[in-house]
Order: C-alpha cells, then sequence, then structure tokens
C-alpha cells in the first residue's frame, strides 16, 4: 500500500559525518562507513534515506557531513538538493555538529520538529519505523521535550548505551516514557542486570525535537555551546564560511548524549525541558563495530562467519574476511576476528572489537597514517 508524505512540517537530518574507525580496515577516512554496503547492495546512506522515504520528501532531508565527502554524498544520493548537505565547519562533536544543522534548517524551512538518524543502521521493518518516528515527530512538535528511541535489549551487550525510563507520560498505541538516566556501556555483568529490567533500553542514537525546545536545551546544559550557536544565528555574517569556522571552532567536542541528553534529567527541568523515550520493538543492529556484521553474517556449522578470499579450518565462532589478491587462511582460532582489507589486516578478539578504534588512534600516532 501507498503511503503518503507526512503532512506536518517535519524535517530529517541524517548524520554523514563519522568515520566508522571500529569498522577499520574496511573504513577509512577517504571511503568512511556510510558509503560502503554491509548485507546490501545499497550503501549504508542509502539504505538510510530508503527507511524514510516516502514519509518525507527530498526538500525535507538533510545531511550533515564533512566536507571533503560532499561530492560522495551526491553521487549516493543524486536527488538530494546540493543545498541540503550542511558541512561541518570543522571536526566537533555530535552535540556541536546536530545543533549548527537545526540553526541551518531552522533558517530555511522553520521546521514544527526535525529527526535525527545516525547513517549505519540496519532495521528490516520499514513501515514500523516510520510509523513510530512519525509519533515521535509529532509528540516533539506539541511539548517542550527532546525525544529519543529506544530499542529493548535482546542479549547483553556492552558496545551500546543503555537508557533509563521511569514513568509513562501517555496511554496513547504508541506510548513514550519519561527518561531518568543515561548508562555508558557497561561490562557484561551489569548489561546481564540491564536486560533482566523492563526499564532499560538500548540507546538507539535517534532523536527528535522542536529546534526551539533543543535551543532551550543547549541554554541550560551547554551554555558554551548555546553563545557560539546564538551568535551564528543572531549576526548577519553567519554564512561567511570565515566567520563560521571561528565559531564553531569554540563549540565542545561533546557527543550529543554527554554533552546535553544526559544532563537533561537533571539540569534542564528548570526551563520545563524533558527527555522522552519511545520504544522500538523490532531487530535493530547498529553498523559500527565488526561484532555486528558478525550477528548479521551466514555462519557455518561451526559459527564462523567466512567470506571473500578466505577459509577457516578448527576454527570456531570467528570472522574472517578476505579480499580479491589477499586469502586470510586461519587455523585453530575461537572467538577470534581476522579482516584483511586492501592494505591492511586486523587480528582481534571479538569480545575486543568495540576497542579498534582506539587501534587507529595508535595507528595515527605512530605515524601509519596512509593506512587510515
Amino acid at each position: 500500500m501507498e503511503e503518503k508524505l507526512s503532512a506536518p512540517n517535519n524535517h530529517v537530518l541524517i548524520l554523514a559525518g563519522g568515520l566508522g574507525t571500529r569498522l577499520w580496515p574496511r573504513s577509512r577516512k577517504m571511503r568512511p562507513k556510510q558509503f560502503l554496503s554491509f548485507q546490501s547492495s545499497e550503501s549504508m546512506l542509502e539504505r538510510t534515506i530508503d527507511r524514510i522515504q516516502p514519509m518525507v520528501s527530498w526538500d525535507r532531508i538533510w545531511v550533515i557531513a564533512k566536507p571533503a565527502h560532499r561530492e560522495d554524498i551526491l553521487e549516493h544520493l543524486p536527488d538530494l538538493p546540493e543545498n541540503h548537505i550542511i558541512s561541518e565547519p570543522c571536526p566537533r562533536g555530535t552535540a556541536a555538529a546536530i545543533a549548527w544543522a537545526a540553526t541551518v534548517i531552522t533558517r530555511a524551512a522553520e521546521p514544527d520538529a526535525i529527526a535525527v538518524l545516525p547513517s549505519d543502521h540496519i532495521i528490516e521493518d520499514r513501515e514500523q519505523f516510520r510509523e513510530v518516528l512519525e509519533a515521535g515527530l509529532a509528540y516533539a512538535a506539541m511539548h517542550p521535550v527532546i525525544v529519543t528511541f529506544g530499542i529493548r535489549p535482546d542479549r547483553p551487550e556492552t558496545a551500546y548505551g543503555y537508557v533509563q525510563v521511569d514513568r509513562k507520560l501517555n496511554d496513547a498505541p504508541l506510548p513514550c516514557y519519561e527518561v531518568c538516566r543515561f548508562h555508558e556501556k557497561p561490562s557484561k555483568e551489569m548489561a546481564e542486570k540491564y536486560i533482566k529490567k523492563e526499564s532499560f533500553y538500548w540507546n538507539s542514537g535517534i532523536f527528535a525535537f522542536a529546534p526551539k525546545t533543543l535551543f532551550e536545551a543547549l541554554d541550560g546544559c551547554m551554555p558554551e555551546a548555546w553563545k557560539s550557536l546564538n551568535d551564528l544565528m543572531q549576526n548577519r555574517s553567519a554564512y561567511d564560511f570565515s566567520f563560521i569556522e571561528s565559531q564553531y571552532s569554540h563549540m565542545p567536542k561533546d557527543s550529543i548524549d554527554k554533552g546535553l541528553l544526559e544532563r537533561i534529567p537533571g539540569i534542564c527541568k528548570y526551563k520545563n525541558v524533558k527527555l522522552v523515550l519511545f520504544p522500538f520493538e523490532f531487530y535493530w543492529y547498529d553498523m559500527g563495530v565488526w561484532e555486528t556484521y558478525y550477528q548479521l553474517a551466514t555462519k557455518d556449522s561451526d559459527g564462523n562467519a567466512v567470506n571473500g578470499s578466505a577459509i577457516a579450518v578448527d576454527c570456531h565462532d570467528c570472522i574472517v574476511l578476505g579480499r580479491e589478491g589477499t586469502l586470510v587462511a586461519a587455523s585453530h582460532l575461537k572467538d577470534m576476528a581476522v579482516i584483511a582489507h586492501g592494505d591492511a589486516v586486523l587480528v582481534c578478539p571479538r569480545e575486543k572489537l568495540n576497542e579498534v578504534g582506539e587501534l587507529v588512534k595508535e595507528l595515527k600516532k605512530r605515524g601509519f597514517k596512509s593506512y587510515l
């Protein structure tokens, strides 16, 4: 059945500025994960757009990314208006990126609400996803809240952050709950405790808000960010790139979670801004680590995910990936990842795959920048 476009003036912002270092060596600086294909012929960015259409039209879709990836975005999304690609003036955190993008979108379109979607998720039930996202946008447009979306955990995952909720705020078919606390990526023992409680959800990294509410929350929780952003909004020179870069460079490097959302339950109540959660009741995957690849991959009788020019002999529960021109032959391994791509090979225990980003930092520190 054909769906209709969303009637309210809601917009969607896609975050496509990450480097995907935890997916090294396949995700590299010049070709990060959002432009790669996993479990599909489409890139992660293309799949993200397909998921939200036809809920919103192209004139209500925006992408924020690094200036160097502008042409990549146009290659993958030829129907996206060029002026809907928002460049990050300089490297900062997602709090700064989302705040700056919200400013640009508000100036151009005066949206009722904006949904923020990472470009590295895998969600198969698109119809239900759009239904819940629509409900969250509608709630954000009518209440002084920032909406986050959570996934009911089905395993003690340590690669994701957790959100703890308190009271139910409505009795609608798609209910929402007030958030009382964020929890950092836990240990295995803590994750096992979390999943036994109905009040805990995985943090999906998907948000919705009315721009006015976001700006009030920034003023209350991140005053240093709000000052720089307000200067950009008020100054007539704000479209001069040198001015933008100067102001933006004073923004904090915090993530939106750590810099803003974690502070709202305790700090922002005097401004009547709340954080609420809408549950996603479907399979959701964050394609940010190689362990997600393993979860989704077809496995042999010994639990190995083997692909490309690769063989596994007497191996169990391993990832073994080779590339044309580079054969990977693994023997007598258990719970390991051996991944070859281009000019580099990663060897890592599966339980440590969430720390590959730290390995990439070490490569940079030791002068191996050409491999990044």
